[in-house]
């Protein structure tokens, strides 16, 4: 079971939040206090914060609106795929719908073992430099104290495991992304494009993703 976070108590179907790599439930509490007041719940990820590394994970909740960011929005596709009678809805942040050719794929499991096989090499502090240092997510950077505390080991197997080298292709009717993260505005059928944000919407501006999730869910 994925360790989990009560960010809002409220009433009505809970929102459910996946963070994505390196991150914890915590990076969704900037969203959660624009929403109005609604149940909202997030859940470390696989290797993530309290959450030890498994292969398959379940969310022990009836019914819920998933919403998953980056890998988080990967899992996200995936568990929907799986158990769509819990889903009430699915929205998904930065999160590739899946890569289409072998070619793309191995290329992408190649660098993930390459990111990996840099967590036991470096001292945490230099891989989170190089890690936000990618043309992704520039010139945003996160606070890097709560991803400082991660389990090495367990980030390294989720990175490997979770890859999207790995991941089947997924039809996703509408999507948000940062207007300036461009190479995520065609992968959807319809992008929702989140205004003064690249890649990690949900913690560049949080008030404009929580007014595109009311009016996605109708809160």
């Amino acid at each position: 079971m994925l360790a989990r976070t009560c960010l809002k108590k409220g009433a009505g179907i809970p929102l459910v939040f996946l963070h994505g790599f390196l991150g914890t439930a915590s990076d969704w509490e900037p969203v959660c206090d624009f929403l109005p007041p609604c149940h909202c719940i997030g859940l470390d990820l696989p290797g993530h914060g309290k959450s030890p590394f498994t292969e398959n994970f379940d969310i022990d909740i009836p019914l819920f609106h998933l919403i998953g960011y980056s890998m988080g929005g990967r899992l996200a596709m995936q568990y929907a795929d799986s158990h769509p009678e819990k889903i009430a809805s699915l929205t998904v942040m930065s999160a590739h719908p899946g890569l289409l050719t072998d070619e793309e794929k191995q290329k992408k499991l190649e660098a993930d073992a390459s990111w990996a096989k840099l967590l036991f090499e470096l001292p945490i502090d230099d891989f989170l430099d190089r890690w936000y240092d990618q043309p992704l997510f520039k010139p945003f950077k996160p606070d890097l104290s709560m991803r400082k505390q991660q389990n090495i080991p367990h980030l390294a197997a989720a990175l490997i495991h979770y890859s999207s080298g790995k991941q089947k292709r997924y039809e996703i009717e509408e999507g948000f992304a940062g207007e300036r993260d461009t190479n995520y505005h065609h992968l959807y059928k319809k992008t929702i494009l989140i205004p003064n944000a690249g890649h990690a919407v949900h913690l560049e501006n949080p008030e404009a993703v929580a007014m595109a999730l009311q009016q996605r869910i109708f809160l």
